[in-house]
């Protein structure tokens, strides 16, 4: 029998917190995941043709360029990327869910709500990114588990 290997959710997170860089980092990857961390908005398009994620965590109130201006324009074009955007702020959930509306994100998560209920949120997510992937006749890469480096930032 030729099994196909089990292949790791992937996740890039972008935020410009360090404990939640790292605490949902751990997290993630203690659930089977491969992170990616990133702290800017402005080299994210070069992190993301290397990263290829099935979810992105996006922080909307980063310094120097909104998550919100990065998506406004829409993202398949900035961003160049099929991946799962997901709003990850802590503003309100009503607040996240019109700006998840109003610039085209797949949903949100408040940084307040339980960890262990985002790692359940992104695994489905996953899932189904996986899943319309699939349908479409698209493959899944391997990216192995890192951090951008200062010199990406």
């Amino acid at each position: 029998m030729n099994a196909q290997p089990i292949q790791r959710g992937r996740v890039l997170i972008v935020d410009d917190e360090t404990d939640i860089l790292e605490g949902m980092k751990a997290l993630l990857e203690i659930e089977g995941m491969d992170v990616i961390t990133h702290d800017s908005m402005i080299t994210l398009p070069l992190i993301l043709r290397d990263a290829d994620p099935d979810v992105i965590l996006l922080d909307i109130s980063l310094p120097a360029l909104s998550g919100s201006a990065l998506l406004s324009p829409g993202r398949n074009r900035l961003l160049r990327t099929d991946a799962t955007v997901i709003l990850f702020s802590g503003r309100s959930a009503d607040e996240l869910e019109g700006l998840a509306h109003k610039f085209g994100a797949d949903g949100f998560v408040t940084k307040s709500q339980d960890p262990m209920e985002i790692v359940a949120r992104v695994q489905t997510w996953i899932s189904q990114r996986r899943a319309q992937r699939a349908a479409e006749g698209k493959g899944v890469s391997n990216v192995s588990t890192r951090t951008a480096s200062p010199a990406a930032r």
